[in-house]
């Protein structure tokens, strides 16, 4: 009798054409999993971060006095040098740099590094990565005064040397002033002439 009576029900449910869209609209909801679609999608992110001094920051001294100088100094040690040198007498140099001094300060640096992966709920996935570098000078108080640390000073790079020098007609003598300045200014010898003086 239970059993006629619950057939009974189904045959009525399946009569009433909204109730049987409801039901199997129903069982297609269930299948697409809708918990799933208020889950957050799981995420990863990975930071990285890094700190450190480091030589960095470069600076170019490029005032024109100050390479006029340097040219007159080196000048002068060179005439020193090469009139002691066995065969040159009154010896005059001339020299021409390239470029200016260069000082390289020591920077403190902070770098961060960000990697999110993201899975959305059809598959699909991105990665975003954020890359942060920031830096900042080393500073040190020397007598109440703030300086910038300086790790390295580079020389300028000289472009030419010029010597005229009695006794530079002889060959041997014109070698020795040569190999003189090669390894003074790190001069190749295509660079470096040198003339007999009247």
């Amino acid at each position: 009798m239970e059993k006629d009576s619950v057939q009974t029900k189904m045959q009525n449910l399946m009569k009433n054409k909204k109730m049987l869209i409801l039901l199997g609209g129903l069982g297609v909801l269930l299948l697409l999993n809708p918990l799933a679609w208020f889950q957050s999608a799981p995420n990863t992110a990975k930071l990285q971060t890094g700190q450190g001094t480091e030589a960095g920051q470069v600076v170019n001294n490029s005032n024109p006095g100050d390479m006029g100088r340097y040219e007159q100094v080196i000048e002068s040690e060179l005439t020193e040098i090469l009139n002691m040198v066995t065969g040159v007498t009154d010896a005059s140099v001339m020299v021409t740099i390239d470029s200016s001094e260069e000082v390289i300060y020591a920077e403190n640096l902070q770098e961060n590094r960000q990697t999110t992966n993201e899975n959305d709920t059809k598959g699909g996935t991105r990665g975003i990565t954020q890359y942060d570098k920031n830096g900042q000078l080393v500073m040190t108080r020397e007598s109440g005064v703030e300086q910038p640390v300086v790790v390295k000073t580079i020389k300028p790079r000289v472009r030419g040397v010029v010597v005229v020098a009695k006794g530079a007609e002889e060959i041997k003598t014109v070698a020795l002033i040569k190999e003189a300045v090669q390894r003074a200014l790190e001069v190749p010898p295509h660079k470096i002439s040198v003339l007999p003086k009247k």
